[in-house]
């Protein structure tokens, strides 16, 4: 009986030591893997940025041809008022008028209160306004 028991123990421990070496080895490849992973997000972080570089210095480019251009005309309009004030130097120059017209529109949170203290009920705001039903309950909720 004993020597029964000490061969279960001695294959159960042999089990457990092989176990244990494929655990090892496993880990051993995820840290191999991992480090290869990690090289490839480098390389890829840089590929972007190098990308991103690129795209800013196209983009510079660009405005500082937009600016040099601007200010051409800006130099041209400013020496076609110059001459064009030369020629009306007597004359008075009065600013046009402007009619200012101001609109005063309401949010959808004041419109939905506005509605909902005349009586109306969730779904006829909601179908008034163009809005969702659980919205509208929602802004009724937090501000009623």
């Amino acid at each position: 009986m004993v020597s029964f028991v000490l061969i279960i123990s001695f294959l159960l421990h042999i089990i457990t030591l092989v176990v244990i070496y494929q655990f090892f080895k496993q880990i051993q490849t995820l840290k191999q893997t991992d480090s290869n992973d990690n090289d490839d997000i480098v390389e890829l972080f840089e590929v972007y940025l190098q990308e991103f570089k690129d795209e800013n210095k196209r983009l510079q480019d660009e405005l500082l041809k937009d600016m040099s251009a601007r200010n051409t005309d800006i130099d041209n309009i400013d020496m076609e008022l110059e001459t064009t004030a030369e020629n009306k130097s007597h004359h008075e120059h009065t600013p046009p008028e402007y009619e200012a017209v101001d609109r005063v529109e309401a949010s959808l949170q004041a419109r939905i209160l506005q509605l909902y203290h005349k009586g109306l009920s969730e779904t006829e705001i909601a179908q008034k306004l163009d809005c969702g039903k659980t919205e509208v309950a929602l802004i009724i909720k937090l501000h009623a």
